[in-house]
């Protein structure tokens, strides 16, 4: 499975041409011409386009599946994992607990995906789930646990849990979320509310070209992406 969420650092001298690119290239021809070649049938990736054609039922089966290949044991797959799983859980709450029992024979480390995933679900179904398995130390966790759409940006594996979300619902206030990260496109290499140690600058500076890298890679693959996009760009007011 392929998650098309994840950014690979690049140099690039002037960030604003980062956009500037983004928009020329998310709207042209180039890209549209694409909607017939990726016209195949999106139900191969259950995951990545499940908010086109929802398979709640199959949920079981693909967690398995993903245990068995080694997509739960994926650091760099989980953050992705979890946003989606969270949101797939908020749409079927009452399915949870018996998802939940069939799932309970997966290794430690892999139900930790799907426990992590039933915090952010912010469910009371999920929540009495965590109580009657981990008592006091789940009302802990619940208390510091912000939703996922408001996150903090410049923390790792935000971007890609909000693409997970996206992959559940198609939701427009996720890509208005990666979006707002074009804000920090003049932010200060040397903030003066913060010590950075020399040589090292601040994860809020990559933001904006990673917000572009994954908005590109994604609005390449789904029309949705491109509809919200141009959405967003040719209202000045929704940015």
């Amino acid at each position: 499975m392929t998650l098309h969420c994840q950014y690979i650092p690049r140099k690039v001298s002037d960030m604003r041409g980062v956009l500037i690119l983004f928009f020329c290239l998310a709207f042209s021809g180039m890209v549209q011409a694409q909607d017939e070649q990726l016209g195949r049938d999106t139900s191969a990736d259950w995951l990545e386009y499940y908010y086109l054609k929802p398979k709640p039922d199959e949920f079981v089966k693909y967690m398995k599946s993903y245990s068995q290949d080694g997509t739960l044991s994926n650091e760099n797959a989980r953050p992705a994992l979890i946003g989606f799983i969270s949101q797939v859980i908020r749409q079927n709450r009452d399915k949870l607990e018996k998802w939940f029992y069939d799932l309970s024979g997966l290794p430690p480390e892999h139900m930790q995906v799907l426990t992590t995933a039933m915090l952010y679900s912010r469910t009371k179904e999920a929540d009495q789930l965590l109580q009657d398995v981990f008592g006091d130390q789940f009302e802990k966790q619940k208390e510091e646990l912000p939703k996922i759409l408001e996150l903090q940006l410049d923390k790792p594996h935000t971007i890609d849990m909000i693409w997970g979300f996206f992959y559940a619902t198609g939701s427009e206030n996720a890509v208005r979320r990666l979006v707002w990260c074009f804000n920090f496109v003049d932010a200060p290499k040397d903030p003066t509310f913060a010590k950075v140690p020399e040589g090292f600058s601040p994860l809020y500076r990559e933001l904006p070209e990673a917000a572009a890298y994954t908005i590109l890679s994604n609005a390449e693959r789904h029309k949705r992406v491109r509809e919200i996009c141009k959405k967003l760009y040719e209202d000045e007011e929704a940015l």
